[in-house]
């Protein structure tokens, strides 16, 4: 598959190149916290990674917080299928959320919409990767990294630390220009 450039109206445009490397990043709708509560943490945890691994996709990276979240991934040979997993993982984390917590019960939207960014330089692959990791501490959940369950640094800073201290010291993160208004 040739690569294949989507555009629309309404949502961002998305570059689709086969077996490249995507930097994906989603939010509720309004910052709003829907996805505070640990139980639907776990829960699009698990959704992404069935979802994404059904699809042909591999997840290297993620962070959840309490109203976004950042995925590092492999795409398949036909990486055009993300649009389609995004809506599916938002149609049913957003079910979960209003069967879960009251005041979202008759909530119009609870997921906003999702970016998903094609890597082609390795500085940026590992300027974006630290990114994932300091999240947490961006926003003040905690006060370095290995803090966080929700992220995939929590388990590499307890299997390699050396190699996590050499990509945060290498490529820092705050040289990433992200919208990340969260």
């Amino acid at each position: 598959m040739n690569e294949v450039l989507k555009m629309s109206v309404h949502t961002p445009a998305h570059l689709f190149r086969p077996n490249a490397k995507y930097f994906i990043t989603a939010a509720t709708y309004m910052k709003k916290p829907w996805l505070k509560p640990n139980a639907i943490k776990e829960k699009l945890h698990n959704l992404l990674f069935i979802e994404f691994s059904e699809s042909g996709w591999e997840i290297e990276d993620w962070v959840i917080l309490d109203n976004h979240y950042h995925w590092m991934a492999n795409a398949p040979e036909n990486p055009g299928n993300l649009p389609n997993m995004m809506r599916n993982i938002h149609s049913e984390i957003a079910s979960l959320i209003k069967a879960t917590l009251p005041e979202a019960k008759y909530a119009n939207k609870i997921m906003y919409n999702y970016w998903d960014k094609c890597l082609t330089f390795e500085k940026s692959y590992f300027t974006r990767l630290n990114y994932i990791w300091y999240n947490p501490v961006k926003h003040g959940y905690v006060t370095s990294p290995e803090q966080w369950f929700w992220g995939s640094y929590y388990q590499r800073f307890k299997e390699d630390y050396e190699e996590s201290a050499r990509i945060i010291k290498t490529y820092p993160f705050n040289k990433v220009t992200e919208y990340d208004d969260f």
